[in-house]
């Protein structure tokens, strides 16, 4: 697993996003699992190729609208219940990234997304907290609402999303 601190990167505050989702726990396991599952789901994703899907060791990329490259590593995988990520360009991960489901009846369920960014501790902490706030505390809450819904909306209606479908983003994909 990367070493952040090695790299000299200090985390931030987690961010949640969660979606109640009509559907069962296990028909969204089967989604949030598929491999490219990606290109479905997520609103500001153009593509979403595979290197190893799923479990502990899988890893794809995220290519966003933007022009925008990442790389996710799976490093822990329960089966049924939700994985976690290393995430970044492929030059360096900057996140750590929780997808999870819980059963909440037998036609339903609820899922969230936590994502812990890590900045850089050896910068001005007046730029840091400009950096933070724009970012990362401004920046992924309405990236993650999107793709909640986004996992929300192919859950419910087997439809993928369509790009900008819960409104664009000025970093991952503008309108």
């Amino acid at each position: 697993m990367n070493d952040f601190a090695d790299r000299g990167l200090e985390p931030t505050t987690a961010i949640v996003a969660t979606q109640q989702i009509k559907a069962s726990a296990s028909d969204l396991w089967t989604v949030i699992s598929a491999p490219g599952n990606l290109t479905n789901i997520h609103p500001f994703c153009s593509a979403n190729p595979v290197e190893r899907w799923p479990g502990l060791g899988g890893a794809d990329h995220v290519h966003y609208y933007a022009g925008v490259h990442y790389r996710r590593d799976v490093f822990q995988w329960s089966e049924g219940e939700g994985y976690e990520l290393l995430v970044g360009p492929p030059s360096g991960k900057i996140a750590k990234a929780r997808w999870w489901v819980e059963a909440s009846s037998i036609s339903g369920c609820n899922f969230g997304i936590e994502v812990i960014s890590y900045v850089r501790s050896d910068v001005d902490p007046e730029a840091r907290e400009v950096y933070e706030r724009k970012m990362i505390r401004e920046a992924i809450p309405p990236y993650l609402r999107a793709v909640v819904q986004g996992v929300a909306h192919f859950a419910e209606t087997g439809e993928p999303v369509q790009r900008n479908q819960f409104g664009p983003h000025h970093i991952y994909s503008p309108g």
